[in-house]
């Protein structure tokens, strides 16, 4: 009895240090598993002193620095180049624009040889007709009373003064001065027109005349842009 009685203690005993055995042997399991993973690491120190001398690197080398200026500079300077050719070959351009207009080359002589054309008139119709007309083909010959082209539509600005007269009146001189060939111009009216013998008859009713005040003018085509008169009644 006194056996029996001594070997439970120890059977307890032994019990009880299993059991605590095998819960701190399960707990760090448990414990490892609801940790969340350890996150990763980088040294600061490292870091800054890469960033530093990489900068240094950057800075002091000079072939990184010329390589990185014109980059950023190459596209600028091109654009500035190309603005400025342009603005020279515009200004060039312009400049010889003015000296062909004030200084036109010499214009042939008409030639016999060539038909003879007549326009009536220096209104729209032959102010156009005029300065799409190649004066190399045909012996040109203008009559009108008026020596000018008169831009009709600002007559009412006239008349309340915003403009000038002379500002919407140009002389035929300015489109014939620049023709290839010579043009012959009459300021007087067309009184008759004898289509069988292709002749206009002319005549100056102007105040200043000189010796010879009507004049037969031959034609191989004529052009009648004489315009029209408003009737008023």
């Amino acid at each position: 009895m006194v056996g029996a009685s001594a070997a439970r203690p120890m059977a307890v005993a032994s019990l009880q240090n299993v059991g605590r055995r095998t819960l701190a042997t399960s707990r760090p399991s448990l414990i490892s598993k609801a940790r969340p993973a350890a996150r990763a690491t980088f040294d600061r120190t490292t870091l800054r002193q890469s960033f530093r001398r990489s900068y240094a690197d950057d800075v002091i080398n000079p072939a990184v620095k010329a390589k990185a200026k014109r980059g950023s500079w190459f596209a600028l300077k091109w654009l500035w180049r190309l603005t400025y050719l342009s603005a020279i070959a515009g200004t060039g351009w312009v400049a010889y624009g003015i000296y062909e207009s004030r200084h036109p080359a010499d214009q042939a002589d008409p030639d016999s040889n060539k038909k003879t054309l007549v326009i009536l008139g220096t209104g729209w119709g032959s102010v156009s007709l005029l300065k799409k007309l190649d004066t190399e083909n045909y012996n040109v010959v203008i009559i009108s009373p008026r020596n000018y082209f008169l831009f009709t539509p600002l007559l009412p600005s006239c008349t309340t003064g915003t403009i000038e007269h002379r500002s919407i009146m140009e002389p035929v001189r300015n489109f014939l001065r620049h023709k290839k060939a010579a043009v012959t111009f009459y300021e007087a009216d067309a009184t008759k027109i004898d289509y069988e013998k292709k002749i206009v008859y002319i005549n100056d009713g102007s105040d200043v005349k000189g010796a010879t005040s009507s004049n037969e003018v031959p034609f191989d085509m004529l052009v009648v842009g004489v315009g029209a008169e408003n009737a008023t009644f």
